[in-house]
């Protein structure tokens, strides 16, 4: 049986730690990426390193372009703050070598970000601006750049850049006579974070919008559930299984073991923050920190049907033919039998409740998020959750409803990754 609860205007009048987070949303499509400054000597780049308290966070050579550059700042919280390029030339005839034999060290460009650079390239064009290339050409730090003709931007030197993202890498992992798909990006020596999607959703789905910007910071791991995305079915007796809690989270900890992951931090997005919750009671002494975003742990019979009916295939390619058309990208013709399956998992859950006592034992750090729009579950879930870790936070998102779609993917990364840094 469900636990009484206080109501939700009591229970979030009572929990210091609540806040209600609205995720801004940037009218920007064009922003300052960096500012280039090219130097004559390493005792500049010490220099600014000593001015800024920090290290540099990247070296790297572009050898076309006889330069190496020395990145300040990795972009802040969000991945979307400037930062400076420092540009040592390798050769006298370089551009930057040039530069600096007419005009010595200094600021040497304005870099801006663009989502679509040829796209951007034809605007520029049409408003009668000269670019120094034809196409777009690989710069550094991961980017596909273009210049302008400083005569046509005030004499200032500006570059168009896009960023460029090298794929994750996928590994199958071997899990009970199948495999799960695990979806690894970022730097390999960076934090590793593991990361789980939804019921009939998959890593490509639902989570990547996430990854994107925590593979700036963390060893990435998105994985897929077994039936979903990429993953495998388990067959038992001939047939695909219907998975319960515990088989998620063996496939959490079957994924951590064969990437050697020791410890390691976890988001869980629906389902997958159940999952997440769970894998941190089960595996204490690995699960660093955790973040769940719109999870339920607690199922209430009422709540089943809403969450379920949906599930239908009969429903779901009547009423929502574009995400019908989404689970057959992701999940390929099984997905009906998939569906069935998920809805059988979910009829399932309000007889495998989380009891307090249970969600009292998870005393790894965890922040907890849901919109104040879900269609699914109300607000008093989180605030329950909240009040019942040990070492919680709770963040109300307004107007974000239950899909992971309906999120401002930047700055709820930039939020969340904030809570996981170790």
């Amino acid at each position: 049986m469900r636990p009484e609860r206080p109501s939700v205007l009591e229970a979030l009048a009572g929990i210091s730690g609540a806040t209600f987070s609205p995720i801004p949303h940037s009218p920007f499509p064009v922003t300052l990426d960096h500012l280039g400054i090219a130097v004559d000597s390493p005792a500049a780049i010490a220099l600014f390193e000593r001015l800024l308290g920090a290290a540099p966070y990247k070296v790297e050579t572009v050898a076309r372009e006889g330069v190496e550059t020395t990145f300040f700042g990795d972009g802040g919280a969000t991945g979307a703050a400037p930062k400076l390029e420092m540009l040592s030339s390798l050769a006298p005839d370089s551009p930057v070598g040039a530069y600096l034999a007419k005009r010595g060290p200094g600021l040497h460009h304005v870099a801006f970000e663009v989502p679509d650079l040829p796209a951007e390239m034809e605007r520029v064009r049409g408003l009668g601006l000269r670019l120094l290339a034809d196409e777009p050409r690989a710069g550094a730090d991961g980017k596909q750049i273009v210049f302008l003709h400083p005569k046509d931007t005030a004499g200032v030197l500006v570059e168009l850049c896009q960023s460029v993202r090298t794929p994750p890498e996928r590994v199958d992992v071997p899990f009970a006579g199948s495999t799960l798909a695990a979806w690894v990006s970022g730097p390999a020596d960076a934090p590793p974070l593991v990361v789980l999607h939804g019921a009939l959703g998959s890593t490509t789905l639902e989570t990547d919008r996430l990854i994107r910007h925590w593979e700036r910071t963390f060893r990435v791991v998105g994985l897929d559930f077994e039936g979903h995305g990429a993953s495998g079915d388990v067959i038992v007796d001939g047939a695909p299984r219907v998975p319960t809690w515990a088989d998620f989270v063996d496939n959490v900890r079957a994924a951590a073991d064969h990437l050697a992951l020791e410890r390691f931090t976890l988001f869980g997005f629906s389902m997958g923050g159940g999952v997440a919750l769970a894998a941190a009671l089960a595996m204490p002494e690995r699960v660093t920190r955790l973040a769940v975003h719109a999870v339920n742990v607690q199922w209430a019979e009422e709540e089943v049907a809403p969450m379920v009916d949906p599930m239908e295939p009969g429903t779901l390619a009547r009423e929502s033919p574009f995400w019908a058309r989404r689970l057959v990208e992701t999940h390929g013709d099984r997905w009906p039998d998939l569906a069935r399956r998920m809805a059988a998992f979910t009829r399932a859950l309000p007889e495998q409740v989380m009891v307090d006592d249970v969600l009292r034992g998870i005393a790894t750090p965890t922040f907890v998020s849901h919109g104040d729009a879900d269609r699914f579950f109300s607000l008093d879930h989180p605030v329950h959750l909240r009040q019942t870790l040990p070492d919680a936070r709770l963040a109300v998102l307004p107007g974000v409803d239950h899909p992971i779609q309906t999120l401002d993917a930047a700055a709820f990364a930039a939020m969340v990754g904030a809570f996981l840094q170790p």
